[in-house]
């Protein structure tokens, strides 16, 4: 069992029962019968960096789990088909604790 991060992106014309009813089957299919949840945060509904399809914004789920590295290419696969999932992100190696968004913006130093 390996620690895997994934981010998801939902289509921003779920309803808030539709959203949580898709993260929670996502989640579950994600999980299976082997894998185990560290944790996981919704990040709510946020503005995209770009235009996917005609949807300038999504809803933005982060998972953190425990799961079997030969599971991956089926969890790709079941993420791909699923038309409300506009993006997904799958990456092994974990930098950090898992912490929300902020509003605070970054500051630069510059030399003199």
């Amino acid at each position: 069992m390996n620690e895997y991060e994934m981010v998801i992106v939902f289509n921003p014309r779920l309803s808030k029962s539709e959203l949580d009813a898709m993260f929670n089957e996502t989640k579950s299919m994600i999980l299976g019968k082997e894998g185990t949840l560290i944790s996981e945060m919704d990040w709510g509904k946020r503005k995209l960096a770009y235009q996917i399809g005609d949807s300038l914004e999504a809803f933005y789920f982060i998972i953190r789990v425990n799961i079997d590295p030969a599971t991956i290419d089926d969890i790709e696969s079941k993420l791909n088909i699923n038309e409300d999932i506009l993006r997904f992100l799958i990456i092994n190696e974990i930098i950090g604790e898992l912490s929300g968004p902020t509003k605070q913006k970054d500051t630069v130093i510059k030399e003199g």
